[in-house]
């Protein structure tokens, strides 16, 4: 098999739970329609050479938020190629790279949420999300700011 050129040697490093809660007293019983508010965004670590995806979702009724969670993919990047992505002190990460990070996180936090929902939530799901329009352009990291 021809290995791809293009590839980007990773693995996934570690999965986070950063919040979970529900709030029953929102919820109408009976009710599966919820708005979904969805919010993502990418961390850096340039000692760890890992990338972190964060996504954050809220699920609401007319009542207000009945659950709240917020999932995290830690991916470390390949040091060559983590070194290869810096110029001039700015880490710069492929778009495509980072869809394909959040396209992981979603489903991964499609099972958290799946796992931990309680009894009184069963037919409650993460529906399909078309994240490849989330992040328009490859994204870039000035590394003499962190701290």
């Amino acid at each position: 098999m021809k290995k791809n050129r293009n590839s980007v040697p990773f693995r996934l490093l570690d999965i986070t739970t950063e919040q979970f809660a529900v709030f029953q007293e929102n919820h109408k019983a009976g009710n599966y329609e919820f708005e979904i508010n969805f919010r993502t965004k990418v961390n850096i670590s340039s000692e760890e050479k890992t990338v972190g995806i964060f996504t954050n979702y809220s699920f609401s009724q007319k009542v207000g938020i009945v659950l709240v969670l917020e999932c995290a993919c830690h991916f470390n990047i390949e040091e060559n190629h983590w070194n290869k992505s810096i110029d001039n002190g700015i880490l710069t990460l492929d778009k495509g790279l980072l869809t394909h990070f959040l396209v992981l996180t979603v489903g991964t936090s499609r099972g958290v949420l799946h796992a931990k929902k309680p009894k009184w939530l069963e037919n409650m799901m993460l529906p399909t999300l078309n994240v490849t329009s989330i992040i328009g352009e490859d994204m870039s990291f000035d590394l003499t700011d962190e701290e």
